[in-house]
């Protein structure tokens, strides 16, 4: 291992950022399965008979996210299989019902059984689709399930779940929240904010759904919100005209409004050298994609210097 270049580290030696990069699966099934056991692809897994492979590599292909799961130390404990953001799960007598469970999730349907009512956090720990995710997310996992309250939290490590560049990579659910470069030191602080019922600023990739600038801009308003005393305040991003064929070097000012305050945001598009895994650096691969980055903020008025005006 000593001589593995780490994606991750590439990453941030050429300051790719983290924000705007916060698109999450809309629902996702989790199904429990030793971490030894895991395979790439995921249906491909130790253990695994043809017909439940079939089943997960089917639900793949219609777009639907099966994570597999694992808990050190824990394993048994965790319901065969979860569906979220509903927070349903169940265990099954047979691979049979599982089977039809998951085939009929696909179809949009979901299964009968129980509501867990907690926050659930996916860390990809997944070594066999990427060494960064074995080497940081493993750490960050271990950091959380050791001192996260099982009242208020169902913490799993994953497989793959994207963005191996960022590792640690995490999903927090139903929020469909998505974080990255999250690290072991941080995590009393993370859920604590989510705890609080807050987003967890230092690891924040972006809203999901959203074009990236307008992630990257209402992130930047987030994080001035709670420089300036005013984290609980709702972040409006005002309407802007999207550029048709941005280039290197292009800006774009993003106006936002946080309570009493409007926010002139400019982003700046700059291309880096993006190498998804470990695996494309081994193979020499990787690709230039451009992405939007916060350039500059400036504060323009807020309601109390208008009424002076």
């Amino acid at each position: 291992m000593a001589n593995h270049v780490f994606c991750r580290d590439l990453c941030l030696e050429r300051d790719e950022p983290l924000q705007g990069t916060g698109d999450a699966p809309r629902r996702v099934l989790l199904l429990a399965w030793p971490r030894g056991k895991w395979r790439t692809p995921r249906w491909e897994s130790a253990d695994m008979s043809a017909l439940l492979a079939a089943s997960i590599h089917n639900a793949a292909k219609s777009g639907l996210h099966v994570a597999l799961v694992d808990r050190v130390g824990d394993s048994e404990a965790l319901p065969r299989l979860m569906a979220q953001p509903e927070g349903v799960y169940a265990d099954f007598e047979n691979e049979a019902a599982l089977i039809a469970a998951i085939d009929a999730y696909a179809e949009g349907i979901v299964f009968s059984g129980e509501i867990d009512p907690r926050i659930t956090i996916l860390v990809c720990t997944d070594s066999r689709r990427d060494a960064c995710c074995a080497r940081y997310g493993f750490s960050t996992y271990k950091a959380l399930d050791a001192i996260a309250d099982r009242d208020k939290f169902n913490i799993v490590q994953a497989t793959h779940l994207g963005g191996c560049r960022f590792a640690a990579s995490l999903v927090v659910m139903p929020e469909r929240q998505r974080y990255g470069r999250m690290t072991a030191g941080q995590a009393p602080a993370f859920l604590e904010a989510l705890s609080r019922g807050e987003i967890f600023l230092p690891a924040y990739k972006g809203r999901t759904d959203l074009p990236e600038p307008v992630q990257v801009a209402e992130l930047a308003a987030l994080e001035w919100a709670a420089a300036h005393n005013r984290s609980n305040a709702p972040v409006q991003v005002l309407p802007f005209d999207m550029p048709d064929d941005p280039a290197e070097g292009h800006e774009l000012t993003i106006r936002a409004a946080v309570r009493d305050a409007e926010l002139d945001i400019r982003l700046r598009a700059q291309t880096y050298m993006v190498q998804g895994n470990c695996g494309v650096v081994a193979e020499g691969g990787g690709s230039d994609v451009l992405r939007w980055r916060l350039d500059h903020l400036t504060t323009t008025k807020t309601k109390l210097q208008e009424r002076l005006l």
